[in-house]
């Protein structure tokens, strides 16, 4: 199979995965929402045109556009890979005037360029060419125009890293990038990372909890693990006291001209 063959499979996989739980999303996920609400807060608190030409990519059911919208105002092109989330979006919202709702692969766009605005909240992880789809995204951007995003960052997900090698399994995860990689491929960016630590019963709790946001998908060139080898991973994991997840997630916005 060839790597664009491969490539097209997972995008699939993952357009299929997050369309599967578009329904109970927003009950499942809080830390996403949170993340979404201090990204809105960074975007808002800079200079933006009164009535800006915005591109959200990656919208979910919605938690970027409902924080933001409303507090910049402007014209909006909302996207995401698995159309049902972007029909769950345009539900919630009440399909908003001023809004056009699409279903477009991020690292694919098919829209026109001149945008004040390009946001995304917790996407970039899930790409399969995160520098090449910042440069085109980047290209879409009007002079001085914004590039804003949340993502995973190296250090996320740890512990479940770490109970897989002491297996000596492969992590489902990828190679999250550190804050020094993410500078590399936006010249001019400010950045800023934060950490979080999600609690859970058990880690049987853990891996239902990412089933329930559509998250289960593994990197690239990866394979679900067998069941017997994924509890194994399981039970290694558990503590007498509920499993501790980190997550790192980096903050980026990059203005066009500002290198």
């Amino acid at each position: 199979m060839s790597v664009a063959a491969a490539n097209s499979g997972r995008k699939a996989q993952v357009a299929s995965s997050f369309g599967a739980v578009s329904e109970g999303y927003a009950t499942a996920a809080g830390m996403q929402r949170l993340i979404a609400g201090r990204l809105a807060g960074r975007i808002s608190d800079g200079d933006l045109p009164d009535s800006p030409r915005v591109l959200e990519v990656g919208c979910g059911t919605g938690f970027l556009t409902e924080a933001l919208r409303l507090a910049i105002g402007g014209a909006w092109v909302v996207s995401d890979i698995a159309a049902p989330m972007v029909e769950s979006c345009r539900s919630h919202l009440g399909d908003p005037g001023g809004a056009q709702f699409l279903v477009m692969d991020a690292e694919r766009p098919a829209v026109a360029g001149g945008f004040d605005l390009v946001c995304s909240n917790l996407v970039f992880q899930w790409l399969d060419n995160l520098q090449g789809c910042i440069r085109q995204l980047t290209e879409l951007l009007a002079p001085g125009g914004r590039l804003a995003f949340s993502t995973l960052a190296a250090g996320s997900l740890d512990e479940w890293r770490q109970a897989h090698l002491a297996l000596e399994l492969p992590p489902p995860t990828p190679e999250y990038p550190n804050a020094e990689a993410l500078a590399s491929m936006l010249g001019g960016a400010l950045l800023e990372e934060e950490e979080f630590v999600q609690n859970y019963q058990s880690a049987h709790a853990f891996a239902t909890a990412l089933k329930a946001i559509g998250a289960q998908t593994p990197a690239p060139g990866r394979q679900p693990l067998p069941g017997g080898a994924l509890r194994r991973v399981l039970r290694s994991l558990d503590g007498r006291e509920g499993v501790s997840i980190t997550y790192r997630v980096a903050y980026g916005v990059y203005t066009k001209g500002a290198e």
